[in-house]
């Protein structure tokens, strides 16, 4: 494989990169996130507490958003076509709001409920029901800001990323519509988890269903980038081959 000499080149594999390793760790984060049970705070507090991995968890999926950032910004930059690159930067708007929402609510519950937890466990029997409410009123936040999330990310960002993939013909187009699915489901989800205020057995279905298609999705791209990085700077290498030549017979 040619190593990158253009630009573009360094752009598409570093983002192409970051977009398979992203994805990878925020499929495998969300995938391994401990269950917590809905409407019993005091199970979420055993769940959080007793759960060595929580902190570890979600901070790959902090590591996991912010490499997905990168490729997203790849994937935008490899379109072609005025609506495809018009819809692609609404995009990218749309996934710097969101992975913005999405880091403040990772670190949120990987740390922030973590130490509460592990306070209201190791708090005396007279302090405990303070703490719990401490807990309670931490968990409801985050799901404030999980309803956002996806809306704002998981939703916004992958319809708009979706229909510039179809509307181009860089890609293959049928390849934009699955992504554009999930991202209509995952803002129905984010309703629902605002309307309601916590997890539904619906909502928690649908929060693993449509960012594992979201994430391969990414991961998809990555490697078609990586792929295209190839063949440019390979038709650059051949270009300037051709160029030296013409130069020697003249």
């Amino acid at each position: 494989m040619a190593s990158p000499i253009t630009s573009d080149g360094w752009v598409f594999r570093i983002g192409g990169a970051s977009a398979i390793l992203g994805s990878l760790m925020a499929m495998i984060g969300n995938l391994l996130h401990p269950m917590t049970p809905v409407g019993d705070p005091t199970g979420v507090g055993h769940a959080i507490h007793g759960s060595d991995a929580w902190t570890i968890i979600h901070m790959t999926i902090v590591v996991g958003l912010i490499l997905m950032l990168g490729g997203l910004m790849a994937i935008g930059a490899s379109l072609r076509g005025p609506f495809a690159s018009a819809t692609a930067r609404f995009g990218w708007a749309a996934a710097l709001v969101g992975v913005t929402v999405g880091l403040i609510l990772v670190t949120l519950d990987g740390i922030a409920a973590k130490q509460i937890a592990d306070a209201w466990a190791q708090a005396p029997s007279a302090e405990q029901a303070a703490a719990l409410r401490d807990l309670v009123a931490e968990e409801t936040m985050n799901f404030a800001l999980v309803a956002l999330f996806n809306i704002v990310f998981a939703g916004v960002t992958f319809i708009l990323y979706g229909l510039a993939v179809a509307s181009s013909d860089v890609y293959p187009r049928w390849l934009g519509w699955p992504v554009v699915v999930a991202g209509i489901g995952s803002i129905a989800v984010g309703m629902i988890q605002a309307q309601v205020g916590e997890s539904t057995g619906i909502s928690r279905v649908a929060s693993i269903v449509f960012p594992t298609i979201i994430t391969v999705w990414v991961a998809t791209l990555g490697v078609l980038l990586l792929r295209r990085a190839a063949r440019l700077d390979s038709s650059f290498i051949e270009a300037g081959f051709r160029h030296a030549q013409g130069a020697t017979t003249s």
